[in-house]
Order: C-alpha cells, then structure tokens, then sequence
C-alpha cells in the first residue's frame, strides 16, 4: 500500500514538472524572447540619393576690356540681361556696348577661355587644384581704369554647366538624359540635366546641363555642392531589416500581441542603410493589391526571427 501511494506521488511530481515546463516553454520563453526582441516605428519621410561633389561651373563667356584708359562707369547692374548693341560701362565719356544679347557680369577669373561648353568634355580634374592655386574670382575693374583692362563680361544665359569626377561607384546613380538638382549650398536647389558620363583617367567625368537661370552662376568657377540624384517619399525603413521570404522582400511587423508577422514590401530607393519603400498598399507584376507597411508600425530590427 505504502509503494503504491509513493509511486502515485511520484507520479504526480513527474507530471506536475512536465505541466510547469510545458506552461514555461509555451507562455514565459515567448514572453522573454520578447523583451529581447529589438524594434523601431516606421515613419514617412523623403530618402535622397545624392553624392557631394567639387564641380567646375562651365559657362559660354565673352570677355570685354576698356578701350581707354580713363574713369569707368557701370551703366547696366550685375546680372542684367542686355541686348545686343546696349552699353554696359562708360570709360573716358565713350560707352561700351555688348555685340549680343546676355548677362552682365562684373566678375573674372581668367578661365572665360579656357573652359568653355566647347572643351569641357575633355577637361581634366586637375583644372580644379590649378584655379584653385590661382587668384580665384575677382571683381573687374572700376574707378580709373587703364586701357586693356578687363570691365566686365557677357554670359550667354541659355545654358550653362557643371562638371565633375567622381568614382566609378558613386557614378552609378547617375544615367545620361536624368533629371537631377544640384543643391549650391546657398539654399538653391536648380534642376539639371546628365548631359553625359564620360571615363577620365579613373574616374568617371559627369556633365550637367542647366537652362534655368540662377542669381549667383557668375560668381563661382568651383563650387562644391550635393548632386541630387533621386528623391523618394515613403516609409523610411533599416535596410537590414528587410529580409526575403519564399522570394518576396519584406520585414517583420509586430502586432498588438507581440506577434511578428511577416509583410511584404515595394523598394523604392535606399541610401546609406536606409530604405524608403511604399506606403500601405503597393500591387505587383500581376496587378494584385499588396498591403505593405504603414506609418508608425512597429518594425523588428533584426530581420528574421
């Protein structure tokens, strides 16, 4: 009687012991590995694609020097558009007038020649450490002037360029005929076009195009400034959030449970570690509606779990 009331107790110890471990494995390891579960919310924002470049501004110039020596006055303003046979300056009495039509500018450098829309595809990146030892952008002359004195310059306003080099990498975002902005870092933000990509010793020479005017396009020779590749508006996520499940994109969200569920995504662009994709909805090659990620979703950092 006593072996079998201890085999009964035993029994119920055994199974009393499988019951808590069974209740630690299915309700308190979930609960645990949760707590060590990372995550961040999903917000919307803007992702850009850009590379901060040094660029040659490249502009279709014509140089105008005093005829005499003499007291100079500047009859037109800085960045005036004149027409062809307006004067620009008096020197010694006698006005100077301009053989097209243009914008006046009162700043030189000495380059007006020697980079010009017709070689700036052959030009090499050594051109900018060169003006760079050199004196820079400077005023013409005023005042009394000496004759053969620069005075000012006309600058055809209907195109003008900037060049860069740039690794061959980091050329990969660009693709001749794109339309890119170029931020001048003086709050302007001009929209420009990839004239071409040619090779230039290792890197890669880029052109840009513009038509647009721009206040200050006279007053620099070299200019460093963010070249806007793309720019794309949705929920910003960690690229190495995103994992593949049975060949789709996604990431895991977690629900109101502390459930992760897995979500497909639409990529849009990614940059630096961050990926901007589609917000709530997207549809797929076969026209279906996908739900996707929204804002303020709470997103699991390490991908898979």
């Amino acid at each position: 009687m006593k072996k079998t009331s201890l085999k009964t107790k035993k029994g119920l110890i055994a199974f009393l012991a499988l019951f808590i471990l069974l209740y630690v494995i299915i309700y308190v390891v979930p609960k645990v590995s949760d707590i060590f579960t990372q995550t961040y919310i999903a917000q919307y924002g803007t992702l850009e694609v850009s590379r901060k470049e040094e660029a040659v501004v490249v502009r279709s110039e014509e140089v105008y020097k005093a005829s005499a020596g003499g007291s100079l006055q500047r009859k037109a303003q800085g960045g005036q558009l004149l027409r062809a046979g307006n004067a620009a300056v008096t020197v010694a009495g006698s006005d100077q007038a301009v053989s097209g039509r243009g914008i006046v500018s009162y700043y030189y450098d000495g380059y007006e020649s020697r980079i010009t829309p017709d070689n700036m595809e052959s030009l090499s990146e050594s051109i900018i450490s060169e003006f760079k030892e050199g004196e820079g952008v400077k005023d013409t002359a005023s005042g009394t002037v000496e004759a053969g004195s620069v005075v000012f310059k006309l600058i055809d306003p209907s195109k003008w360029y900037l060049v860069f080099w740039s690794e061959t990498d980091d050329a990969q975002v660009f693709s001749q005929g794109d339309s890119v902005l170029a931020d001048m870092g003086d709050g302007e933000r001009i929209q420009m076009t990839v004239k071409s990509i040619t090779k230039s010793s290792e890197k890669k020479r880029i052109v840009l195009e513009c038509d647009r005017y721009y206040d200050d396009f006279d007053k620099y020779r070299v200019r460093e400034c963010s070249i806007i590749a793309s720019s794309y508006s949705g929920i910003i996520l960690n690229t190495d959030s995103i994992v593949e499940k049975d060949g789709v994109k996604g990431v895991y969200v977690m629900d109101k449970f502390n459930k992760t569920n897995f979500v497909p995504i639409m990529i849009l662009s990614e940059q630096n570690g961050k990926t901007v994709v589609e917000k709530n909805y997207f549809y797929d090659r076969e026209g279906q509606r996908i739900d996707t990620v929204k804002n303020y979703d709470e997103i699991v950092k390490s991908g898979n779990r």
